[in-house]
């Protein structure tokens, strides 16, 4: 080289002279590329969501079912897991490859937090960043609208509760009709607890005569305001005979107190059953009937609680990312580790070669 050449383009010079040098560490850093691309394994992508709900306007207990770990049941849901295929745009996409776990910070009346952390691993770095957000974007969604999965699942249960309740008392019923008398009053049987309940004969009666002592009662109330012959004409429709206009007061506080008396005596004396009449088998149907029946009552009870807060209930979450592995897995990280392997021991060798030259040379001159 000549004498006023500097250090660096000697470098280069030298460079240039052996980069033959390079080819069999190009081919020695393609095969470390595949070989570190499968010992660093799958990329990692994991979602932390940090999940809040406060429901406003609830009965105690109200909100089972917009807890913490109702959003967690929710990826259970295949309506849910199709939501996340349909955002990755892969109908085969298997879900059960995210790892799903939950961990409760406070769970109350009307609150409650929790962290929902999800992963999925790739050999693939874009991939697994790619079905991780799919699944956020899907769960926020789901979990904050108010026509969102999270409150239609709850509400559904409260419905599909109501609506079985209500068939079995139904069926209970029908076949507790058809186990009593025809003459007993069903209704006013389901009514009673040990006593005795009139027949629908009885009870049939006394309503008559019940409406015809509304009536009077109406007439009579409104007799300081009506002419003699208005009140004439009154008391000939209810008594359902002529009525002279001079004894049609006296006429209709007659009748009242003849129906007043007839109502009595008829609660007094009229037939009625008892459940200690009923066989073991009727009696047990009317327990179930009557059981189911409060229970279907009490069902519709929670299902309007459920609406109620479903409506109030307010959710926010917050999400933070990470991923771990999958560089070397990655195109530009097989890349970077063939570049660094023939570069380093590319140079290495060299001026190793470069070294050992004038040694060599040495050797052959001695």
């Amino acid at each position: 080289m000549p004498p006023g050449t500097s250090g660096l383009e000697r470098d280069l010079n030298l460079v240039r002279r052996r980069a033959w040098l390079f080819i069999p560490f190009a081919v020695l850093g393609i095969l470390a590329g595949l070989f570190v691309g499968r010992a660093t394994g799958d990329a990692n992508a994991v979602a932390s969501l940090t999940l809040d709900t406060t429901v406003h306007d609830l009965v105690i207990g109200g909100d089972r079912g917009l807890r913490i770990f109702e959003a967690q049941e929710m990826t259970h849901d295949p309506r849910f897991r199709q939501k996340v295929k349909d955002a990755i745009g892969d109908q085969d996409f298997d879900f059960g490859r995210y790892a799903i776990s939950l961990s409760p910070i406070s769970v109350a009346d009307g609150i409650s937090r929790g962290i929902l952390t999800v992963s999925i691993t790739d050999p693939d770095e874009a991939k697994a960043a790619k079905y991780r957000q799919a699944f956020v974007d899907v769960f926020t969604a789901e979990y904050t609208a108010p026509d969102g999965l999270y409150r239609q699942r709850f509400v559904e249960n409260r419905q599909n509760v109501a609506a079985q309740t209500e068939k079995d008392f139904l069926d209970a019923y029908t076949k507790l009709k058809a186990a009593v008398p025809a003459t007993v009053n069903l209704d006013a049987l389901l009514e009673t607890r040990g006593n005795t309940t009139p027949t629908s004969i009885t009870l049939a009666e006394q309503a008559r005569l019940q409406s015809q002592l509304d009536q009077i009662d109406g007439a009579l109330a409104g007799a300081g305001n009506s002419s003699p012959g208005a009140l004439a004409a009154v008391a000939s429709s209810i008594l359902g005979q002529p009525v002279a206009a001079a004894d049609a007061l006296a006429a209709l506080q007659l009748k009242k107190a003849a129906l007043t008396a007839a109502i009595q005596s008829s609660e007094k004396s009229g037939p009625t059953i008892a459940e200690s009449q009923l066989d073991p088998a009727t009696l047990a149907l009317l327990d179930r009937a009557r059981g189911l029946r409060q229970v279907k009552d009490e069902s519709y009870v929670r299902l309007a609680n459920a609406q109620v807060a479903a409506t109030s209930a307010l959710s926010y979450i917050d999400v933070s990312y990470t991923s771990s592995g999958g560089l070397g897995g990655s195109l530009i990280g097989r890349i970077a580790v063939a570049l660094v392997v023939t570069i380093v021991f590319g140079l290495i060798a060299i001026y190793t070669v470069e070294w050992l030259s004038p040694v060599r040379s040495g050797s052959k001159s001695a």
